[in-house]
């Protein structure tokens, strides 16, 4: 029995969960679903199926510290549920680069049919050249090691700044295939239809160079049970997070309770967020990532 790993990465804010969201339901055989969340509380795992077998891992990034636990985890779902598929949402701030390298060391060190099938980045078009301006090699990883680029956030751009963008894609990986459509307006069939045309990814096993810890550049805030919010300060305090008293705040998610008895579920980044009603969730919670944030101004925000 073979296991295909399917590893869906993209910076802060890209599109990940969104993308994951579409195809889980339509993809065929078993699946399962390891989250890495870079701080110590986990909200994706719980938007995407309540009934696929996730396991979550908090505080940091599998490429930095957390090598041991993805092994664990990997091995832990091939002996419960036997999946023909796992798939991988690594970090928004996370290495590509190192977590293929993970995944190749415990595929040579396990008793398990283990192969890279997909390499996936979802890449959001709209802050491309802020992020390559400010991150550099750090965000660049995630495009070089990629073996399918999807990208994100069309909506505002015109298609000489898309073209111009895709331009500067391909500088930096000439092999992999690109999606220049706006896939969030495909439905979860067409996109596996896409990737079931796309040829299994051949992974190039020459030392990369060394990147700086993930949690030497960013830091992250959680808010446990954040106070019950009015309807209509939810856009306000969604736009207030681009003010500097917070610092530079690069992404925000989280489950927030209304005065209305209704729950939200809020997505932000500086170029864009959004929010919606979801059905009631047991826990609400706030995460953060950024740099240097000021956990006091952030904390009074949500409590």
């Amino acid at each position: 029995m073979s296991i295909n790993i399917n590893i869906i990465s993209g910076f802060l804010g890209a599109g990940k969960t969104t993308f994951l969201k579409k195809i889980i339901p339509n993809m065929e055989g078993k699946i399962a679903l390891i989250e890495n969340e870079f701080g110590d509380i986990g909200i994706d795992g719980d938007l995407i199926n309540d009934k696929l077998p996730v396991r979550e891992i908090y505080a940091g990034c599998i490429c930095c510290t957390l090598v041991q636990d993805f092994k664990k985890n990997i091995e832990e779902l091939i002996l419960e549920y036997r999946p023909d598929h796992i798939l991988i949402e690594p970090s928004g701030v996370g290495s590509l680069s190192d977590i293929i390298k993970a995944c190749e060391e415990i595929s040579k060190n396990s008793n398990f049919d283990i192969r890279i099938n997909n390499l996936i980045t979802i890449v959001d078009v709209s802050a491309f050249d802020d992020y390559i301006q400010n991150f550099g090699s750090f965000y660049l990883d995630q495009i070089q090691n990629a073996h399918m680029i999807f990208l994100s956030h069309l909506g505002k751009m015109d298609q000489k700044e898309i073209e111009k963008v895709i331009s500067k894609i391909k500088l930096n990986n000439q092999e992999a295939f690109i999606l220049n459509e706006d896939w969030y307006a495909y439905n979860g069939e067409k996109i596996i239809e896409i990737l079931n045309t796309i040829e299994s990814c051949k992974i190039d096993s020459k030392e990369k160079p060394v990147l700086t810890p993930a949690d030497k550049v960013f830091s992250t805030v959680s808010v446990n049970n954040p106070r019950i919010f009015l309807d209509k300060e939810v856009d306000k305090i969604l736009a207030s997070l681009n003010d500097e008293e917070y610092g530079s705040i690069l992404r925000a998610k989280g489950i927030l309770e209304l005065d209305t008895n209704q729950f939200v579920y809020f997505d932000f980044t500086p170029y864009h967020y959004h929010w919606e009603y979801i059905e009631k969730f047991k826990r609400t919670k706030v995460a953060i990532i950024g740099s240097n944030l000021r956990n006091k101004k952030i904390l009074e925000l949500f409590h």
